[in-house]
């Protein structure tokens, strides 16, 4: 994929420090010093803590259907990271290191941005190795799965923005957003001593090598913003609130198969759905959760736009 810089735009230099966060990559990288893990799944497949829908009393009561929800929601989040990985942060990736961007990228800069594409594959084929054990342990239905929300919303983006934004400009700022929402289950999912420890510790493998990809695209990230002119910055900048949601916010087409899938009627899934996502308090969590990107924004100057700032006010995200 090439990010194709738009006619407004102009590679400039940006003064703006770069610091590598992967000095120390051929000792601490998953790819470079750890096997796969092997082992037999025996515990919980995933937090109940982190799947909300795990906790309604039609779920909770039913011990084969909570066991069932959580297992699928595992499918769920192991197919999600191995799309992201491959279809959107390696494409978008492979092209900071050949120095196809809206803005200079340095030598080491490109270098790192190399490390960054071998760790994103390396995780895309430990997770599909839990993910074929998990499909079997549990005897899940991988045609539950469907389209993630994320990627639907992103072609919804695309699609409106087609003839005011390159394509590739937007995926950068979508990949930019994906690898510094460092999320909860990435946080949380290791340390969880009720899941699995082949569970735990694959999440843990993928959790060591984010942090310095979190600091990568943190640090491209002002130099990126600076790049654009005023408009680029108004347009892109209404955007990420719905990039920032499509990430954080809850999958419920997916969970609503699953609910069907382990026995509701229509009826009962949808309001299982509604009970268990009330609109305001999924708002609170995503802020919470994005916190650390939000600072980032803040940081870049992206609220000092009064057009941006509104919108992110209306997602009360500020």
């Amino acid at each position: 994929m090439q990010l194709e810089t738009s006619p407004r735009i102009k590679k400039k230099n940006i003064p703006h420090a770069y610091q590598s966060p992967f000095e120390n990559w051929d000792d601490i990288s998953w790819i470079r010093s750890r096997p796969i893990r092997q082992g037999e799944i025996s515990g919980l497949p995933f937090s109940p803590d982190l799947m909300p829908l795990a906790s309604h009393p039609a779920i909770a009561s039913d011990s084969e259907r909570w066991l069932q929800v959580l297992a699928y929601k595992l499918l769920g989040y192991l197919k999600f990271t191995t799309l992201l990985e491959l279809n959107y942060v390696n494409p978008v990736t492979a092209a900071l290191a050949a120095g196809r961007a809206p803005f200079k990228v340095n030598a080491q800069q490109r270098s790192d941005a190399l490390r960054v594409y071998c760790d994103e594959a390396g995780h895309a084929l430990f997770t599909e190795e839990l993910t074929t054990q998990v499909q079997k342990k549990f005897g899940l239905h991988q045609s539950m799965l469907g389209r993630p929300r994320m990627e639907l919303v992103l072609e919804k983006i695309l699609e409106e923005n087609k003839t005011e934004l390159s394509p590739h400009l937007i995926k950068l700022f979508f990949v930019a957003i994906s690898e510094t929402l460092i999320s909860r289950y990435l946080n949380s999912l290791p340390h969880d001593q009720k899941v699995d420890p082949l569970v735990r510790q694959v999440v843990a493998d993928h959790a060591d090598d984010e942090v310095r990809h979190n600091i990568y695209y943190r640090n491209i990230f002002p130099i990126l913003w600076d790049s654009l002119t005023c408009y680029e910055k108004e347009e892109i900048g209404k955007l990420l609130p719905k990039l920032v949601t499509a990430f954080l916010g809850p999958d419920k087409d997916f969970e609503y198969r699953v609910l069907r899938q382990i026995g509701f009627n229509q009826a009962d899934a949808k309001g299982i759905l509604e009970e268990t996502y009330i609109p305001s308090e999924v708002a609170k969590s995503v802020k919470n959760a994005a916190a650390p990107t939000l600072k980032m924004f803040r940081d870049a100057g992206i609220f000092n736009i009064a057009a941006v700032e509104q919108v992110f006010a209306d997602y009360e995200y500020i």
